[in-house]
């Protein structure tokens, strides 16, 4: 869906090509990004003409897939947070000192 290839009649891609690049890609911006740098080399051999008076510009497809690749690399380097969930039984909110009691006079014995 990132990168508009919905319509069955004429896909961009086969299921096994997407899957693929999915296997070697770190994320699913770079997935994208990835396809999308190849739809670019594949469409930049199309040129522009003009006939009976109409003008086509094919190039425009491969510079619009390029520049959305650009946009999905910067996006898929982004800072990934995952927060750790906690199985100690301790709050989020108590402070690591407060549990290990090193920051103080710790005698051995919790409250």
């Amino acid at each position: 869906m990132t990168i508009g290839d919905t319509d069955v009649d004429r896909a961009l891609f086969e299921d096994a090509e997407l899957d693929d690049i999915i296997a070697v890609e770190v994320n699913v911006n770079s997935s994208a990004a990835q396809a999308c740098e190849i739809l670019a080399t594949r469409f930049a051999r199309d040129f522009d003409f003009t006939a009976d008076g109409s003008s086509f510009r094919k190039s425009s497809v491969s510079a619009m897939y390029s520049k959305m690749a650009r946009r999905l690399r910067a996006r898929g380097r982004g800072t990934t947070v995952v927060i750790p969930q906690r199985v100690d039984g301790y709050s989020q909110t108590t402070p690591s000192d407060d549990v290990t009691r090193t920051a103080g006079n710790f005698d051995g014995r919790f409250p």
